[in-house]
């Protein structure tokens, strides 16, 4: 409570109610055990996402007196994207929420026992904090005991596909999805990211696992609205939404750099693109849509009849002199024909591989 004592309150005297007051003022999110009471009286009484999906629910997708419509976009392309629903009922018992209630109705959906990966914790936090500064990282006292411990209970993250303008009806359309997803290394939604390519983000961005996609509308107040798979979701419909979606966010941009006077990208950038160059312990690499070409170092003049390297879907080997330098497990796949390799001033192996699904940038370089 370091920033309560430098404005005077001290933090040993506040109640609970008050320390909550306090972090929700500054953007905390604050889960008390009544909220998780209700959410599980709420889960016990109307049908959960997990029962729409696995065909359990008993409502009918297509009853609008009885559901909000929303989609479903499998991570698993062989699954049909899905019209499910948010009952109405949720709304009723749940009259606390207020404004977008499927990040509450689809949480438990992320609730899984899949581990966090450490290493990609830490990779993540020291890129979030102080631009790799890891005593501030070790400040943070961040473990991922207590992440595990937060997506054992469920946390979405939402992306705005389309923000509500006076050009959409004040409508704005979000994908929901598991906010620590790339952590638990949980498979790239290559549909999602699609979508988002067509709404007008260069590079798209990487979502991982399963997504809902939702629309919301915030006049005369915010609350949530119909979502159709097939109608919505198709680019080439009538009236497409996301044929609209690119001048939209444009101008949403634009209004946004005007008021907090910031211009340019404001997606972040992915590894290894716009020139920058992404470091591993042993080597480094860059990418674009197409290739993924990664350096391998040497200490001496690198012997080109002693270099043997293999290709796989999914891996690369690179043996010299009968020694392993460089052995990777790929992220996604390759095209093994499109691969090769060269010497770069003698003393830099350059391996270039093409990438099995084109058009996709991934946010690391190891599975």
């Amino acid at each position: 409570m370091a920033e309560s004592a430098e404005n005077g309150i001290d933090g040993q005297d506040m109640t609970l109610e008050e320390r909550e007051k306090w972090l929700r003022e500054r953007g905390v999110q604050i889960e008390t055990p009544q909220d998780r009471k209700r959410a599980m009286a709420a889960s016990s009484s109307v049908a959960t996402i997990a029962q729409q999906i696995s065909g359990l629910s008993l409502a009918d997708s297509n009853d609008k007196n009885s559901i909000i419509r929303f989609v479903c976009i499998p991570h698993d392309e062989s699954k049909p994207i899905r019209t499910v629903g948010l009952p109405k009922l949720y709304l009723t018992e749940n009259s606390q929420i207020v404004g977008d209630a499927l990040p509450h109705y689809v949480k438990p959906y992320f609730a899984d026992n899949k581990s966090i990966d450490a290493s990609l914790l830490k990779e993540q936090a020291t890129k979030q904090f102080a631009g790799g500064d890891l005593k501030q990282l070790a400040e943070t006292n961040l473990s991922s005991a207590a992440m595990n411990a937060a997506a054992a209970q469920g946390s979405v993250e939402t992306f705005p596909l389309v923000h509500p303008a006076d050009t959409n009806q004040y409508q704005g359309v979000y994908i929901y999805l598991d906010e620590v997803g790339m952590l638990k290394k949980l498979p790239s939604n290559r549909r999602a990211s699609q979508m988002a390519s067509t709404c007008g983000f260069h590079p798209p961005p990487n979502f991982y696992g399963d997504v809902f996609v939702g629309r919301v509308q915030t006049k005369p107040k915010l609350h949530n609205v119909d979502f159709v798979a097939g109608v919505d979701t198709d680019s080439h419909h009538d009236g497409s939404w996301m044929r609209r979606a690119v001048a939209e966010n444009l101008a949403w941009q634009q209004e946004m750099n005007k008021v907090t006077g910031k211009t340019g990208q404001t997606q972040p950038v992915a590894a290894g693109t716009d020139g920058t160059v992404a470091e591993e312990e042993n080597f480094s690499w860059t990418q674009d849509g197409e290739e993924i070409e990664i350096s391998v170092p040497f200490e001496q003049a690198i012997d080109k009849k002693a270099v043997k390297v293999s290709f796989w879907n999914r891996a690369i080997k690179v043996v010299y002199a009968g020694q392993e330098v460089l052995s990777v497990k790929l992220y996604a796949g390759i095209d093994v024909d499109g691969c090769t390799w060269t010497i770069d001033g003698g003393k830099h192996l350059i391996v270039t591989c093409e990438k099995a699904n084109g058009d996709e940038l991934w946010p690391r370089v190891q599975s």
